[in-house]
């Protein structure tokens, strides 16, 4: 709440930059941070590092489940493993062996301690977190992943999403009439199905589904793609791209447009929509207005406070509520600190200002009284030859 730093760990790293930036996970009193192919454990409390484990290149992704954390090393290779660790030691208590020629896509955690994926070869299945047993598997179709809600797994099956039950990988429900190679999010008790195919004759852009029945809840169709979907209590902000440019909150029950403005959302930031409150990251593009931190009624859509920013975000970056503030990490600027923000939500005045030491490709994480953040810049990934290897 104050921005000061608890403690600071400088990560041992050997020039090969993970591709695929992770934020920071927490098991219990543990902090796991991943660095070029290595999980670093250290204490939650104050930054001692309890153990280190290399099982691969690359890591790909880590989510923790009763007292462990599954890792998944080199995900799109014919050696992708998945690796169970004991959180408070780092012991190996499983290992799987995953399809041939590696995973595709995103992957999905079930809440009953399940892991869904698409192999390469445009199966589905679900591998248990606690044994790393596959449950199931059934022919699917190369998508960018699933998503798992309510008791199900849902993913493209060639241009149809099906949805399975998580246990046993029976098929519930195939929805037709959506584009190719539909993109799926799990948001507000729905299944939202966008998709860059837009026009006349085109299925609309943004599809919510019920996830237990499939059944078409509502259609939402401006003429634009749908870039970025963020869900709160008092509704579902949708951002659109050009043409049509702008943010919408509708509400997650019917579809219903609350209000609309046409205020140019950054792409890849994610807005924090409160019960009262819809706190997003504004302009920045080329010619367009300076980047600014914005906050709009959300009953109405009314502009309550604007505040400017050095810097945008770089990478996924949402907006944050911890407490009474809101929390956006930036990127670095002139000096090349990249500043780590924090906003009084009511007023909009700044609360704190923390200089990160580099690029935050990665969400910041809250924990009870803290933020994770993991500051990694890519250069050190390309040393000039002979010399070290700085630190990340």
């Amino acid at each position: 709440m104050d921005g000061q730093v608890r403690w600071q760990v400088r990560l041992p790293t050997y020039g090969t930059m993970s591709v695929n930036p992770l934020s920071p996970v927490a098991a219990g009193g543990v902090a796991l941070f991943a660095q070029d192919g290595v999980v670093h454990a250290l204490r939650l409390g104050d930054g001692h590092q309890l153990w280190s484990w290399a099982g691969g290149q690359i890591v790909y992704g880590m989510w923790p489940w009763h007292g462990m954390v599954a890792v998944l090393t080199d995900q799109a290779s014919t050696h992708a493993r998945l690796t169970g660790l004991e959180a408070a030691t780092g012991r190996v208590v499983w290992t799987a062996r995953l399809p041939r020629k590696g995973l595709y896509g995103d992957l999905a955690a079930t809440a009953d301690g399940g892991l869904a994926m698409i192999g390469a070869d445009g199966r589905v299945q679900v591998v248990d977190l606690g044994t790393g047993r596959v449950r199931w598997a059934q022919p699917a179709a190369l998508s960018p992943g699933p998503v798992a809600i309510d008791g199900t797994v849902v993913t493209d099956a060639g241009g149809r999403p099906t949805g399975y039950d998580d246990r046993n990988g029976q098929v519930r429900w195939t929805l037709s009439g959506v584009p190719p190679n539909p993109l799926l999010q799990a948001l507000a008790g729905l299944v939202l199905v966008t998709s860059g195919t837009v026009g006349p004759g085109q299925p609309t852009a943004l599809t919510a589904v019920d996830p237990a029945t499939g059944r078409v809840a509502w259609r939402f169709d401006v003429g634009a793609p749908v870039t970025v979907l963020s869900a709160g209590q008092a509704g579902l902000a949708v951002t659109t791209a050009y043409p049509g440019r702008g943010l919408y909150l509708i509400d997650p029950a019917t579809g219903r447009v609350r209000w609309h403005t046409a205020a140019s959302i950054e792409y890849g930031t994610v807005p924090l929509v409160t019960a009262t409150d819809v706190y997003s990251l504004e302009g920045g593009n080329v010619g367009g207005p300076v980047p600014q931190i914005t906050d709009r009624a959300a009953a109405s859509g009314a502009l309550r406070w604007a505040r400017p920013l050095g810097t945008l975000p770089v990478g996924p970056q949402p907006v944050l509520g911890i407490g009474g503030q809101v929390v956006v990490a930036t990127g670095p600027g002139a000096g090349g600190t990249a500043p780590l923000l924090a906003f009084h939500a009511g007023s909009g005045q700044a609360a704190w200002h923390l200089d990160l030491p580099t690029l935050v490709a990665a969400p910041p994480v809250a924990v009870p009284g803290s933020l994770m953040v993991q500051a990694a810049s890519p250069g050190y990934g390309c040393p000039v030859a002979g010399a070290a290897v700085p630190a990340a």
